[in-house]
């Protein structure tokens, strides 16, 4: 049996003094077995893959999804006007840019991968680990899935688009079909040819901005040809219900997520000090860019009548209308297709690494099994469970609305820990004042993001001016609360029953 050494250099911070204790190398057989050998052999880590530009592109590449080319037209609908449609994806890009400043704090400050895991545990130690492990729990199993599942059903409308020449009355069951074929080629590629895989996201990261730069080049070339159609009297029908407002922001803060991508995975970039604020808000502020300049485009070419009647498929219809049958219903669609394919490729990169480190933890059972290593370098049985929850969220809610809903149960948990993540922050200036903070976060960025939270996850519960769906206006916050408590049960369970994280990897460092 041959024997690979890999060296390996893992920082970890330790929350109580901020001291750093350094792995220095790890040996493991590569023979006989895919998988590391979990009882005879200490796990690998996963390299430093990632630089500057390819991790500026994985937060582009998350950014950019189905959001910017399938919500327009819902939020038009929500708000009831072009106008505060436009004001809202303003707002959501200025709230984005205050949570993205925040998050670069807490991963300068603890720049080890995970997230709000780590976050939440460094701040709040006690109940030992119920918040990182309610969060770990809430993202695997509710959040990162519904959102993989609503980018990989939209690519599956933008490719049955291509191939039908209609952007609506597809078959709901086909769309599904080939957004499960998406998450299993995404899965495929990251277990099996990392790299490829990175170089693919950075390429159809490209793809998705040019498409971008594309609608805003055509929106202007119309408007100076012909005149603006949607922007007649701009704020005609406004909404004052509080509801509606937050039914629009959580489709607007769905088409900005993403600018967090890399403290999931910054054990894989490369000087992450100095990297990390670079990548994450500069990524940011390109795609706000042009999420604001895409959106004014759409109503530029398409009056308000057809955004809202393109349903999820609004940048077809603006293709279309711009272009003509050929270009705009098969060539364009099928290169937005395209587009969110990558975009599910960066979400299930993401996904999977937060599930990597929450086993490692010792928050979930078969922990060794699920925090392994394959040959390939890559977190395989943590991507297959990822792809197997996101394909369970794109078969089972019921079809019409099932796009909608899964964005809402999606964005109440990650909002509830955006903001406790944040408050953390301002404790531990507190109580853990030797630890290094190489950016420090503006104050007002802090209470805005703070703000947000407490509004995001408590006019959910308020009735809407009208509630005439087939899916209760409820239920979608509802049962993403439901979810939190029963994970606070899970926690007695393997945290203080079974006593994981005393048995994890990390255990033994």
């Amino acid at each position: 049996m041959q024997e690979v050494d890999i060296p390996l250099t893992v920082h970890r911070v330790i929350a109580d003094g901020g001291r750093r204790s350094s792995i220095s190398s790890a040996t493991f057989s590569a023979a006989g077995s895919d998988l590391l050998d979990v009882e005879t052999a200490e796990p690998a880590e996963l390299e430093r893959t990632l630089g500057l530009w390819s991790g500026m592109a994985i937060v582009i590449g998350t950014i950019i999804g189905s959001g910017i080319f399938s919500t327009p037209s819902l939020i038009l609908t929500a708000v009831g006007s072009v106008g505060m449609s436009m004001v809202v994806w303003v707002l959501g890009a200025a709230v984005s840019v205050c949570a993205c400043v925040a998050y670069m704090e807490l991963g300068t400050m603890l720049p080890r991968s995970g997230g709000e895991k780590e976050y939440l545990q460094a701040a709040f130690p006690r109940p030992r680990a119920l918040l990182p492990f309610v969060f770990c729990l809430s993202s695997l199993a509710v959040g990162s899935p519904s959102g993989l599942a609503a980018d990989s059903a939209v690519t599956g409308t933008y490719f049955m688009y291509a191939a039908t020449g209609r952007s609506v009355e597809h078959s709901e069951w086909a769309q599904r079909a080939i957004g499960v074929a998406v998450a299993l080629f995404c899965t495929f590629m990251h277990g099996f040819f990392v790299r490829a895989a990175i170089r693919l996201q950075s390429v159809l990261t490209v793809v998705k901005v040019l498409l971008l730069v594309l609608i805003v080049t055509v929106g202007f070339g119309v408007g100076i040809k012909r005149g603006t159609r949607g922007f007649g009297d701009a704020f005609a029908g406004t909404s004052t219900h509080p509801s509606a407002y937050v039914s629009a922001l959580f489709k607007v803060f769905f088409a900005y997520s993403g600018y967090t991508a890399l403290n999931y995975s910054i054990d894989e970039l490369r000087n992450p000090v100095r990297n990390l604020p670079r990548a994450a808000l500069g990524g940011l502020l390109i795609t706000a860019t042009l999420y604001v300049l895409s959106n004014a485009a759409y109503f530029v070419v398409l009056d308000e009548a057809a955004v809202r009647d393109a349903s999820t498929a609004v940048a077809g219809v603006f293709f279309t209308e711009a272009f003509g049958a050929l270009w705009g219903q098969r060539v364009v669609p099928l290169l937005i297709g395209l587009a969110t394919l990558g975009n599910v490729m960066c979400g299930m990169f993401s996904a999977s690494r937060v599930l990597f480190e929450a086993a490692r933890e010792g928050y979930l059972p078969w922990g060794r099994v699920l925090g392994s290593i394959s040959r390939f370098q890559s977190p395989l049985v943590a991507l297959v469970v990822s792809c197997t929850l996101t394909i369970v969220y794109i078969v089972t809610p019921p079809a019409g609305e099932a796009y909608a809903f899964l964005i809402d149960i999606g964005g109440y948990p990650l909002w509830l820990f955006y903001g406790l993540a944040v408050v953390g922050l301002l404790i531990m200036r507190r109580s853990h004042r030797d630890l290094v903070r190489p950016f420090r976060a503006w104050h007002v960025a802090n209470g805005v993001t703070i703000a947000t939270a407490v509004f995001m996850c408590v006019v959910p519960f308020v009735k809407p001016e009208s509630d005439d769906g087939e899916i209760p206006y409820w239920a979608a916050p509802l049962a993403a609360v439901a979810f939190i408590l029963l994970s606070c049960v899970l926690w007695y369970v393997q945290v203080v029953v079974r006593r994981g994280p005393e048995r994890s990897h990390y255990a033994h460092k």
